[in-house]
Formats: C-alpha cells, structure tokens, sequence
C-alpha cells in the first residue's frame, strides 16, 4: 500500500471504474445495474473503512445501510432473485 508523501496515512487501493452496459432507466436491467453498483460502492466503502476511526466508522456503516436498502428495494420492485444478481454482477465484471 502506497502512502501520501509527507503523511503517515496509507492510500486506499483504488480500481479502475467498470464498464456497465447503457440501459434504459425503470427497467429491470437498470435495476440489476443499480444493484451492481452497489455491491461494487459496498466493497469500496469496506476497503475505505479500514482506514478510519470512530464516528467515520458510523457514517460509511449507515451509509452502507441505505446502498443495501436500496438494492433490495431495486430487487424487490423487479422481482429480482439473488442468483440473478449474482449472476448480472458475475458478468459485469468478467467484461
């Protein structure tokens, strides 16, 4: 892990953004994309996570209530099963 020059910090390991297919919005394809970049910003905020204390810790803790409150919601409204996330989410990050 690198650090910032002059600082004790360490720089998070950062990826470079995936190519999600273009879609229309209020479909069931933008849903299993909605619940892709979730499960993709969850794994950021778990990365960023253990880099900070306290209230930090809190705060990317709720937020990571409300991205998984709204990929159910997402998966809720397209009845969308978990083995069809998985799988949309396999295949997005296999391109």
């Amino acid at each position: 892990m690198k650090r910032k020059e002059g600082s004790m910090t360490p720089v998070p390991v950062t990826r470079p953004p995936r190519s999600l297919p273009v879609v229309d919005a209020g479909t069931r394809e933008s849903a299993l994309c909605t619940i892709a970049n979730v499960a993709t910003a969850l794994e950021t905020l778990r990365e960023v996570r253990k880099h900070v204390r306290g209230d930090h810790k809190r705060r990317l803790d709720d937020v990571a209530v409300i991205l998984r409150v709204v990929a159910l919601d997402a998966q809720a409204t397209y009845a969308i099963t978990d083995e069809d996330a998985r799988e949309f989410i396999r295949d997005c990050r296999s391109r």
